[in-house]
């Protein structure tokens, strides 16, 4: 008995190269595999198909989880990214206010000598203002006596006779 059916070119070059491997004819070839697939175990094959599916399963698993790892490390490194970013522009705003530290240190300094050179400066006119009230005083106590007395005391007293020539 003849049977008949149309193979596509792929199969039909694996049949030719099993062929070519065993040594058999294209006929010798096709009656095992229906004998073997009508008189063989199909548990067997069935184990395989099942054996085959959770492999694609896990490797479905495995792809999705890979996609998952490089989502993250993509979002880690601009994560990365921006904190570098940040760190650059804090190092540089601390540079600035070092610097500005600096100079305000430099104007410390020069301002606390200014106000030394201030307070020498009032130190030495309160001295030389207390020499010259003390002399004003002395110079006071020397002119009183030589000068006449004033109008209210002479008319109290009645010096005016005296000083009337």
């Amino acid at each position: 008995m003849r049977v008949y059916a149309e193979i596509d070119d792929l199969t039909l070059s694996e049949i030719d190269q099993a062929v070519i491997k065993r040594g058999i004819t294209k006929k010798q070839l096709l009656a095992e595999a229906i004998d073997l697939y009508l008189h063989h175990d199909r548990s067997e094959l069935d184990q395989a198909i099942k054996e085959r599916d959770q492999a694609r399963s896990e490797a479905d698993q495995r792809w999705k989880e890979a996609n998952q790892i490089k989502t993250e490390f993509n979002q880690l490194k601009r994560d990365l990214e921006a904190l570098r970013s940040q760190d650059d522009q804090l190092r540089s705003e601390l540079e600035i206010t070092r610097s500005e530290k600096d100079q305000a240190s430099a104007e410390i300094i020069g301002l606390n000598r200014d106000l030394e050179h201030y307070k020498d400066t009032l130190r030495l006119k309160d001295d030389e203002v207390g020499f010259l009230r003390a002399h004003l005083s002395q110079l006071s106590e020397r002119i009183t006596p030589a000068l006449p007395p004033s109008q209210e005391e002479v008319k109290e007293k009645r010096w005016w006779r005296f000083w009337k020539r």
